[in-house]
């Protein structure tokens, strides 16, 4: 009987967290929403991260982090494990946000764009940092 149990609650744990995934780049899996995690999310920040615009996305992401967190609408938003969340420092507190209540010029780039324009960016910008023409800033220490 428990066994049967153990099963079953297997399965359906499966099927959820299946159900609410946003897709699986190395298994070609794909959904709508993301899974929200439990908690905090786990990250620190030792100093305020730079942060840079690339013109294709038209906000602030950080650079030299090895978080993909961005800065838009006077909030910082973190993608982490496969959830977004929303703080108003980037040293937190985070708090889990739904994908439709993101801003919609984050929601309308897949993370896999965001990351690439973001890389693409710091590639211009590591290679002359004091030329940069850019928009970048860097938040005070929190």
């Amino acid at each position: 009987m428990h066994a049967r149990l153990a099963i079953v609650l297997a399965l359906v744990t499966l099927h959820a967290v299946a159900a609410g995934c946003n897709g699986n780049a190395a298994t070609g899996t794909t959904t709508s929403q993301p899974v929200a995690m439990a908690g905090q999310p786990n990250v620190e920040f030792p100093s305020p991260p730079l942060f840079i615009t690339p013109p294709r996305l038209g906000f602030h992401v950080g650079v030299g982090v090895p978080y993909d967190i961005v800065f838009a609408y006077d909030n910082f938003y973190l993608y982490y494990g496969t959830s977004w969340y929303r703080a108003p420092s980037y040293a937190g507190p985070w708090t889990i946000v739904q994908y439709d209540s993101l801003p919609p010029i984050i929601r309308a780039q897949r993370i896999e764009n965001i990351r690439k324009y973001r890389d693409q960016e710091y590639r211009l910008y590591r290679r002359s940092p004091n030329h940069y023409r850019g928009r970048q800033f860097r938040p005070g220490k929190r």
